[in-house]
């Protein structure tokens, strides 16, 4: 175990990591404190028993006093009573430590990605972000629940019975100690060895992983195309490599323990051997003998597991490493120190000014942007691929700051208002409307929280879904499976534009949210935007022609700059940009 969570990975600064997850966590000082007392009661317990048995070996069964025998049994009796209470106790605080910790912890990183900018989530894959949450915290879980309990428990007893050998046979004790370097460096040995060959399991596990994940996720294409045995194939040979690499990592297990026992059993046997001539010459009592071969038990074990705790110390850090440099990445958009409140009634003004924006800052997308848009006014912006459409809505909705010039609402830049005023005047409906895995009822309220059934309902009845909804089989409790499947992706987009209503904004933008969509469906939507847009400013990235033609004014982006700006009637009659355009959806159009 201790070797399936260790790490390879380089950890800079180990003293630094302990000391910020232990000032993390010093509201927890006291239930440490006490997990701490019960366990050197537990292993004192423990290391205190074979001296008991000794005393009645000696001083009650060979001179045969029951009176001794009755009081050492009493003794022992207390003894392990106060052993199995400090053990359950131990257990339970340090099993509470480990989960409470690893529960704040995972909040807190959980919330900081929450938090994060657009940019951060387009540079950093989510299998990565995935890992961190789930593969390093149980990383760090073990360490915490499982190898604390190890490292306490092992040094405790490893020093408790080292005492004890040398307080009941100096010269014995002396002759075991001969075995220490040993055992130690077979340990570290093992430590090392295994830890590296673990660490290929761990990699092949990634592959084995990822094979599954890619041929369930694309079995439609594997069956559609018959190649459900080349598929196996394939898989059966990455399994191949997977159980190599398990059967090289069960070596250095199957070379080590069988080590470890035949020191034991050399140990035993020198203390049988010399021990036994001791207790014949009267040099050593046979309850000093019974006591020294119990402790010589007990002697290996807790010396193994903090030799080969080391690769389990390892994976913590290296967790603690990847989660606090996590936790360390700031977000590039932030909230200001100081905001501008937004009046209660927001007309909708928008004004970009002298905006210049690339996702890498040496290569801009849209470059020195002058734009006003009214109150009430729908806009449609279209253009080809990579125009930068997308980029200017996104930058309106501030998912990215500009590196020059600015966007402004109601006359207030955006970079000075507070988050909850900017997410109450302008919502964002995506390509494609993404739900949640929980009811009907929480993907509708999701952009305000609480909502009454019937504010629900209101939306349901202004988007005109309210009788499709009520012949769902429960309703608003329907639940909703992952993302949405359950669903059509007209119904998903429906859902989400109920779900954009009811967050009443006075701005709403719309990214391409009909160009996945059937042509039918695509009308039904259209019809529901309606209610939507009514009365609000509106920006619609219009990838197709009806879209455009039910705008006031149609924006024609190229290489990052408005080139075109009128109505559709204006701007189809000039045989420019938008003409083109136009002549391409219609085209389009046709062949559908």
């Amino acid at each position: 175990m201790y070797s399936r969570y260790g790490s390879a990975d380089p950890v800079p600064h180990r003293m630094n990591l302990i000391r910020r997850a232990a000032k993390s966590a010093r509201y927890m000082a006291l239930p440490a404190l006490g997990a701490a007392t019960a366990a050197i009661v537990s292993s004192m317990s423990r290391v205190a028993g074979p001296l008991v048995i000794r005393e009645g070996v000696d001083k009650g069964i060979v001179p045969q006093d029951t009176s001794v025998i009755t009081n050492v049994a009493l003794i022992f009796g207390g003894i392990l009573v106060a052993q199995y209470v400090s053990t359950r106790i131990t257990l339970y605080m340090v099993a509470w430590l480990g989960e409470r910790f690893m529960m704040d912890l995972r909040n807190q990183v959980y919330s900081h990605v929450l938090r994060m900018d657009m940019a951060f989530f387009g540079r950093t894959k989510t299998g990565v972000l995935v890992s961190r949450l789930t593969a390093d915290i149980e990383s760090l879980q073990v360490f915490a629940t499982e190898g604390v309990i190890s490292v306490v428990g092992s040094t405790l007893m490893v020093t408790g019975v080292s005492v004890a050998l040398f307080v009941i046979d100096p010269f014995l004790a002396m002759i075991v100690m001969l075995l220490m370097p040993i055992l130690v460096a077979i340990s570290i040995h093992f430590g090392r060895r295994s830890g590296q060959a673990y660490r290929q399991v761990r990699s092949q596990v990634g592959r084995v992983l990822g094979a599954l994940q890619e041929n369930i996720s694309g079995v439609r294409e594997v069956q559609a195309n018959a190649q459900e045995l080349r598929q196996e194939e394939r898989f059966g040979a990455i399994d191949q490599t997977y159980y190599q690499k398990g059967m090289a990592a069960a070596k250095t297990v199957v070379r080590y323990f069988p080590q470890v026992d035949t020191l034991r059993v050399v140990g035993l046997v020198l203390v049988l051997l010399i021990g036994g001539n001791r207790v014949l010459d009267g040099e050593m009592s046979l309850g000093s003998m019974i006591a020294f071969l119990l402790y010589l038990n007990w002697f290996f074990e807790p010396i193994v597991q903090l030799a080969n705790i080391y690769n389990l110390l390892q994976g913590a850090l290296a967790a603690l490493y990847k989660l606090y440099g996590l936790m360390d990445e700031e977000p590039a958009i932030q909230e200001a120190l100081e905001t501008t409140p937004l009046a209660p009634e927001v007309d909708g003004r928008i004004r970009v000014d002298r905006l210049t924006f690339g996702y890498s800052p040496d290569e801009p997308i849209i470059t020195d942007l002058n734009l006003s848009i009214p109150s009430g006014q729908r806009v449609a912006v279209v253009g080809a691929t990579g125009s930068g459409k997308s980029t200017l809505v996104r930058l309106i909705a501030r998912f990215y700051d500009p590196q020059n010039g600015g966007v402004s609402l109601d006359g207030i830049d955006l970079r000075k208002l507070s988050f909850a005023d900017l997410r109450r005047a302008v919502a964002l409906v995506p390509q494609e409307g993404f739900l949640f895995e929980d009811s009907l009822r929480f993907n509708l309220s999701f952009g305000r929280g609480e909502m009454s059934d019937e504010e629900v309902w209101e939306a349901c009845r202004a988007m005109g879904i309210a009788e499709w909804v009520e012949s769902l089989p429960e309703g608003l409790d329907t639940p909703m499976r992952e993302r949405g499947n359950r669903l059509s992706s007209g119904e998903r987009q429906l859902v989400a534009l109920a779900r954009a209503l009811a967050v009443d904004p006075a701005i709403v933008i719309l990214d391409e949210a009909t160009s996945n969509l059937d042509p039918g469906t695509e009308s039904q939507i259209e019809d529901a935007l309606e209610s939507l847009l009514a009365g609000r400013t509106s920006i619609v990235v219009a990838h197709r022609l009806r879209t455009a033609r039910r705008a006031d004014r149609v924006l024609v982006m190229e290489g990052g700059r408005v080139v075109e700006d009128g109505t559709y009637d204006d701007l189809a009659g000039r045989g420019g940009h938008f003409a083109e355009l136009i002549h391409t959806w219609e085209s389009s159009e046709q062949r559908v």
